[in-house]
């Protein structure tokens, strides 16, 4: 009997060797900087000591090189490999998606059942300036970066004019698979976005089918949160609670009059950049 006992309590071979590094994948926004609008973010966590348990994941969704790169299945074929993958090697998967790589997490979330959960950095449901995205990345690329951009000069580079479709098509085709995630969701969103409306965020979030999400409105926060040295630092850390289970989800998102203002703010915003 005891030698029985002795054997029920030993850790099995398996349960010490087979654990799996869980991976968090990211999946950019429509931009120069491709891949590397995450580098940011995978350098704190590499250096974090909760988060270095992580290994982060970046691609690119686009040849930014081959104007002829343009079609939006392809640009999301991509992400499903990335994806597929890491699902073939038993690993759990954590989604991070920043404006249209929003969109296109939100349907890998949906599509794939492996995805533990879920978080969008301002994500593109909803209209979008296209013109003040590009103003935005130019102005900001090289006043971020300077010449020590991870090796990578693709600020320099124009987005191909085809691409523009590609991405109205992704927003188009996608965003309605944000009914289907099941998985817990966190959305960030910064009131101060000069692209995407905080409206895009509320769209998504009011679409979640279940409740188990969490919508945040960072006070002062710009478009590219990962970046704002105002706010980025609040976001590493609710992303940290959030995967490790230490945010409360709540029940409902209050239509408060301070996100009304916002709403008013940053359609101003959009007015004045239309008409410049």
């Amino acid at each position: 009997m005891l030698e029985k006992l002795k054997a029920l309590l030993k850790p099995k071979h398996n349960e010490t060797t087979t654990r799996k590094t869980p991976v968090i994948i990211t999946v950019h926004g429509y931009g120069r900087r491709r891949k590397h609008e995450m580098d940011h973010f995978a350098l704190w966590a590499k250096n974090d000591p909760i988060m270095k348990q992580f290994e982060v994941i970046q691609f690119d969704l686009y040849d930014l090189f081959d104007e002829t790169d343009c079609d939006w299945q392809k640009w999301v074929s991509r992400a499903k490999l990335v994806i597929n993958e890491q699902e073939l090697a038993g690993k759990d998967i954590y989604l991070i998606g920043f404006s249209m790589g929003g969109v296109i997490a939100s349907y890998l979330a949906a599509t794939s059942g492996s995805v533990k959960k879920l978080i969008l950095l301002a994500p593109a449901f909803q209209y979008i300036n296209v013109d003040a995205i590009t103003s935005v990345i130019t102005k900001g690329a090289t006043s971020i970066f300077g010449g020590s951009d991870s090796g990578s000069h693709d600020y320099e580079i124009e987005i191909p004019k085809p691409f523009y479709n590609a991405f109205t098509s992704v927003i188009k085709n996608l965003k309605a698979y944000i009914k289907n995630v099941n998985c817990p969701v966190l959305l960030l969103h910064g009131d101060e976005d000069e692209v995407i409306s905080v409206k895009s965020s509320v769209y998504a979030y009011d679409r979640i089918p279940h409740e188990n999400k969490k919508l945040i409105i960072l006070h002062n926060g710009h478009h590219r949160l990962l970046m704002d040295q105002t706010v980025s630092q609040e976001v590493y850390r609710i992303i940290t609670l959030f995967i490790h289970d230490q945010i409360v989800i709540d029940q409902g998102f209050p239509e408060a009059e301070d996100i009304l203002k916002v709403y008013e703010r940053q359609n101003r915003m959009q007015k004045k950049t239309s008409d410049a």
